[in-house]
């Protein structure tokens, strides 16, 4: 389902001839009471800016937000062009993983069910050594505390796997912490113990999550230009 409408600014022409070349969050707004990322506002709209300078830009309508710290561009489904990273939120149902590319949102994780219910994006990369993107969130940070990976396959997010006990943000911090590092050859996602106590380094594996307990977590957040 499109929810945004589009607007394109500058020259005429096929936008989807035009790779993304940035992507930012706009139009600030206060109409979802949630403040998970320490302020009253959120974002109502997201900005393209194409590889010939025009900009794209998606207004959601009032029943939705991005509850988000910013929109992450990136290969995520591994066919040499970026699309957008985004967390979008319904105001009644909570928070979903979205990508959009230059023709609007593309895929989307289910929203969690209710309001005031939000998902932290943790990272993307070759996390199971078969030559393809995932992507790792977790699934509400301060309640359920799951870390997932999910593929963008076509125009759908298919979940991989999930295990419980992992965090990535604390309720009122306007930043996430951890990421993606590369660790003897594999990428990995560096997330907190659900505690904060230990910094875990995770791939996927056949059977599913693979989770190594990297130290106690650090005061100022892991350094991800080193393999912990």
């Amino acid at each position: 389902m499109r929810l945004g409408l589009a607007v394109l600014m500058g020259l005429t022409g096929p936008a989807m001839a035009q790779d993304i070349a940035s992507a930012r969050l706009i139009a600030p707004t206060d109409r979802y009471a949630h403040a998970v990322l320490g302020d009253a506002l959120e974002w109502g709209g997201l900005e393209l800016t194409l590889s010939d300078a025009r900009r794209l830009r998606f207004t959601l309508p009032d029943s939705h937000v991005f509850e988000d710290t910013t929109a992450r561009l990136a290969d995520f489904d591994d066919d040499g062009r970026p699309e957008v990273l985004v967390v979008e939120t319904s105001v009644t149902q909570g928070a979903a993983l979205a990508i959009y590319d230059a023709d609007g949102r593309r895929a989307a994780t289910p929203y969690i069910g209710q309001p005031n219910r939000w998902l932290s994006p943790a990272g993307w990369g070759d996390f199971d050594g078969d030559g393809r993107v995932e992507i790792a969130y977790v699934d509400r940070p301060h309640l359920a505390r799951e870390l997932v990976f999910v593929r963008l396959e076509g125009d759908r997010l298919v979940e991989l796997a999930r295990a419980p006990g992992f965090t990535n943000h604390r309720i009122g911090d306007s930043s996430i912490a951890g990421g993606t590092v590369r660790c003897q050859g594999r990428d990995a996602v560096v997330v907190a113990s659900a505690d904060w106590s230990r910094m875990m380094t995770v791939t996927l594996g056949p059977d599913g999550v693979l989770a190594r307990d990297s130290g106690p977590w650090p005061a100022q957040g892991p350094d991800l230009s080193i393999c912990p």
